[in-house]
């Protein structure tokens, strides 16, 4: 099992690599998911589809003539989390969750939501059984917020007055102790002071049943986690273009090496391809000013790539250059096309 994960700045066409790279993948082998967890859902764009895609859509690649299948979803929280909390309570108590009032909030009101179930959807692909993931991020900073946030929430759920609270609420509430010294549990009162009595017991009575299904997510984000940092398993591939691709490249880099997460490969989309040396006949001024301006850029484009092979080459084992395509390509087209250049990734 293999994931790949994609970052990179809004606006160089990450998902289209994203996707082109799993279709190239799904044409030479294996049972290969594209999963965006970026809130834009560009991907139901690139692929032309029009379901949500909450769960996984086969794409039809029959004009290709594949070897495997290329399935696509989106990463969507409620689904997510209430496939986590089945997994993980008993019937009943899932259905306490379920229908708390303050497990909507959490699903629909709470920030953070997003970035949690990501890591949780990438386990839950892994459980259906794909020979590979490429999961499109959402752009630059936020890309890191789905590996920064797990980590704390492992540490929040994890930690022994956490647990305390959780484990000790209904107890405590059924016993004389809320009765005769509710000074006595100090975690309790100083709550219920900020936000209100109800509301406590409501947060408090949907945690405790809550807690165990954390507490599941906290030791699988953590080895999902350990997954994502292990080379054999997932390579991280940065997309830029080419006037921004050494600062992306540095920045990404960076940031992730701090974070202990290994980055396999460059992709430098949008190259635009390069004229031929000779002109057929005589053209009007403004047409060869145009052909000199897009040679000059082109030429330009090259530069910059060519410096980032420099500086990068004993750093990232992959650096591959994506043409620019005709807006003519749409949909699965495109992305065929694109895949013919994403081979060697």
């Amino acid at each position: 099992m293999k994931i790949r994960i994609f970052v990179g700045a809004g606006g160089v066409g990450k998902t289209s690599v994203t996707a082109a790279s799993a279709l190239a993948t799904a044409l030479s082998h294996g049972k290969n998911l594209v999963l965006t967890i970026d809130p834009a859902l560009r991907l139901r764009t690139a692929l032309h589809l029009t379901a949500g895609l909450a769960s996984p859509e086969k794409i039809a690649l029959a004009a290709y003539a594949p070897k495997g299948e290329l399935w696509a979803a989106l990463l969507d929280i409620r689904a997510s989390l209430d496939r986590m909390v089945r997994r993980d309570a008993t019937a009943a108590q899932a259905e306490s969750v379920l229908s708390n009032p303050i497990y909507e909030l959490l699903t629909s009101s709470i920030g953070g939501m997003q970035e949690l179930m990501a890591v949780e959807r990438i386990h839950q692909a892994i459980e259906d059984g794909f020979d590979s993931i490429f999961v499109d991020t959402a752009p630059s900073r936020h890309a890191f917020e789905f590996l920064d946030k797990p980590e704390f929430f492992v540490e929040l759920v994890t930690s022994p007055m956490v647990q305390l609270v959780g484990r000790s609420y209904k107890w405590w509430k059924g016993s004389l102790l809320e009765k005769l010294s509710r000074k006595a549990v100090e975690v309790y009162t100083q709550v219920e002071n900020l936000i209100g009595v109800q509301l406590t017991r409501d947060v408090l009575n949907f945690f405790a049943v809550f807690q165990t299904t954390a507490e599941k997510y906290a030791g699988r984000a953590r080895k999902t986690l350990d997954l994502l940092r292990n080379p054999e398993v997932t390579r991280f591939t940065i997309v830029s273009v080419p006037f921004q691709a050494r600062k992306d490249a540095e920045y990404f880099c960076d940031e992730l090496a701090r974070r202990r997460f290994f980055v396999d490969g460059i992709v430098v989309n949008r190259i635009w391809p390069p004229l031929p040396e000779e002109t057929p006949g005589e053209l009007p001024d403004a047409i060869r000013q145009s052909v000199d301006w897009y040679r000059e850029v082109s030429a330009a484009q090259v530069r910059k790539r060519d410096e980032l092979v420099g500086a990068f080459s004993g750093r990232i084992p992959s650096i591959l250059s994506v043409p620019d395509f005709s807006p003519d390509l749409q949909g699965l087209e495109a992305l065929y096309t694109m895949a013919q250049s994403l081979q060697n990734l």
